[in-house]
């Protein structure tokens, strides 16, 4: 369990919380179900006859394609409820925005974001440099890179500048490792030592001919180096960490320079052009800042990341990473699998079981007194409520008739808010009147945002940059349809398994909602499935998006770890005894 937590982790940026809540109650929902070998292999068939139908015949409706590039403010609103698990909301809106801000610098170009994303993703580490006791409003985005190391020998230079890398010391050594090296005279080891101090001198002219200003070394350097490094004009900055090497040759395109060849004086041509470089003090430690020209679309840009603490500022640095990890998932989709697009292409469109049906009056009525007008909401009423859902459905596939797909198609409503540029009001709507509903704002561009009914039959079973509003809905909406492809299974096992899977999901928004208001979770969830079951828009929400690939994979992860811990037919107890700690031991090694 923990080894697929992680793996979910580090594949989507997700954090285990989710993860762990959502696996409890799908296990105690299978326990209470009788939890036999029949529900175990019916949780493959689940996925595939269920949840993605569901997913591409229900939930599609109501989710929004990101514009592409992700514009500064969509970047924020995606970022700060990603970060409001992990940090202060003080912390989590400045953080977002400086994430946000060096995205769109690292890429200028709308383009270029998704390279950018997986540059920042990769290489964070050595795209930011922490700085400690100051406020974390002193953080910033500056060009260009910050090497964690002074100069050891520094020499301005005006105007552009080559540089080189180098993993190996300069200075030679008197022998290759493992050669024995025998000297008859102290005057011949002294002979072969002035030797060494003329070939590094040569070398070190070499480069100075070669207009080379800069050398970055993954190594410590003799003091020899050093010396006719500053002679002859050359800025040296040595025992660079190996994220830092990494992150100057992809984005300069350079490989490491090796001086000792079969021809030392050979012409230098993987050099590395750099518009600046001088000393940072940052705090009490002084560093490197070098401008490096990209040969990419990513243009490399340094996060300054303050904090009161070391602490604080390595776990807003964890956070960060993970957040660049989570925004790389908003370009990728997820692939129907080949039953599933047969099944779909030989349906009948008049017959299409997700078309939306009209329900009862009366019982709409009924539903919204309970959800709108009613002051305390009992789990019991809940419960009625989704039984409820459930017959209505069943009544209204025999009673009712679809209704046109383009009237009921959920999507986000756009709406022109300034001269500048086109703002889009994003929340969750499948009929009119929508000019009065609560929503926030978000970026969008009219000709780019809006998703066709045509995706209802896209080989893609998720759409890349697919976002829904934070808060519960992904859960509640997968929730509702889940429950409504699961009443035309034809196995009683499958069906047990959604209905089991459906419940489950609503365990993440009554988590979220626990901290609030009594009540509040039950509330928002009659107000969703009554505004579902009418065709009208679900409740506003100005607290952000996220991206409905990660969602889906959460799902999809704990799907397979549960599958893996329901194989397990015994567990054996092993006793050992208890290892006897020494004083001289260190909490390492534990």
């Amino acid at each position: 369990m923990t080894a697929r937590a992680c793996s979910h982790r580090a594949a989507t940026g997700d954090g285990a919380k989710s993860f762990v809540v959502l696996l409890a109650a799908v296990l105690g929902g299978l326990r209470a179900a009788g939890g036999s070998a029949g529900l175990r292999r019916a949780l493959r068939a689940f996925e595939t006859q269920v949840l993605e139908r569901a997913v591409a015949r229900g939930l599609r409706r109501h989710w929004r394609a990101a514009p592409p590039g992700l514009p500064e403010a969509l970047l924020e609103a995606l970022l700060e409820p990603y970060l409001a698990g992990r940090l202060g909301s003080g912390e989590r809106r400045r953080l977002a925005r400086l994430c946000a801000e060096l995205c769109r610098r690292c890429a200028p170009a709308a383009a270029a974001r998704p390279e950018a994303l997986r540059v920042l993703g990769r290489r964070f580490a050595a795209l930011h440099a922490a700085v400690p006791g100051l406020p974390l409003a002193s953080s910033t985005v500056l060009p260009g890179i910050v090497l964690s190391r002074d100069f050891a020998a520094y020499c301005p230079a005006e105007g552009e500048l080559r540089a080189v890398l180098v993993t190996e010391p300069l200075r030679p050594a008197l022998t290759a490792p493992g050669v024995e090296f025998v000297v008859d005279s102290e005057g011949q080891y002294q002979a072969s030592l002035r030797w060494i101090t003329r070939r590094t001198e040569a070398l070190v002219k070499h480069l100075q001919s070669n207009n080379v200003k800069l050398l970055l070394s993954s190594t410590k350097q003799d003091e020899v180096v050093i010396y006719y490094a500053k002679l002859y004009g050359v800025s040296v900055v040595e025992c660079l960490l190996s994220e830092e090497m990494a992150l100057i040759s992809e984005i300069t395109g350079v490989s490491p320079y090796a001086p000792f060849g079969d021809n030392m004086y050979r012409k230098i041509t993987e050099t590395a052009v750099a518009s600046f470089c001088q000393p940072l003090l940052l705090g009490s430690k002084r560093c490197v800042h070098v401008g490096f020209a990209s040969v990419c679309a990513f243009q490399p840009h340094c996060l300054i990341l303050c904090g009161p603490v070391d602490g604080v500022n390595e776990q807003h640095a964890a956070a960060l990473q993970e957040a660049f990890t989570m925004l790389q998932q908003l370009f990728k989709t997820v692939d129907q699998k080949e039953e599933c697009k047969a099944k779909g292409e030989s349906q009948n469109k008049a017959s299409d079981v997700c078309s939306w049906h009209s329900l009862p009056s009366q019982k709409q009525i009924i539903v919204e007194n309970i959800s709108c007008n009613s002051g305390q909401v009992s789990e019991c009423q809940l419960k009625a409520l989704s039984d409820e859902t459930e017959a209505k459905i069943l009544d209204s596939d025999k009673s009712s008739s679809p209704v046109d797909k383009q009237k009921s198609y959920s999507s986000a409503v756009l709406a022109a808010c300034n001269t500048d540029g086109v703002m889009a009001c994003e929340l969750l709507d499948v009929g009119k009147g929508l000019e009065k509903t609560h929503c926030s704002i978000v970026p969008f561009k009219e000709e780019e945002s809006c998703v066709s009914i045509a995706q209802d039959h896209s080989n893609s079973l998720i759409e890349a940059g697919s976002v829904l509003p934070v808060g519960g809905y992904f859960e509640i909406l997968l929730h509702y349809y889940i429950q409504y492809y699961a009443k035309q299974c034809q196995q009683s096992e499958v069906a047990v398994v959604s209905n089991v899977v459906a419940d489950a999901l609503l365990s993440i928004p009554k988590a979220l909602y626990r901290t609030t208001e009594r009540d509040s979770f039950t509330k928002f969830y009659l107000k969703a499935i009554n505004s579902l079951q009418k065709n009208q828009p679900l409740p506003g929400n100005k607290e952000g998006l996220e991206s409905v690939y990660c969602k889906y994979q959460l799902v999809v992860s704990v799907l397979h770890c549960v599958t893996e811990l329901l194989s397990i037919d015994l567990i054996i107890g092993i006793k050992r005894p208890v290892q006897k700690i020494e004083d001289h031991d260190s909490e390492d090694d534990f």
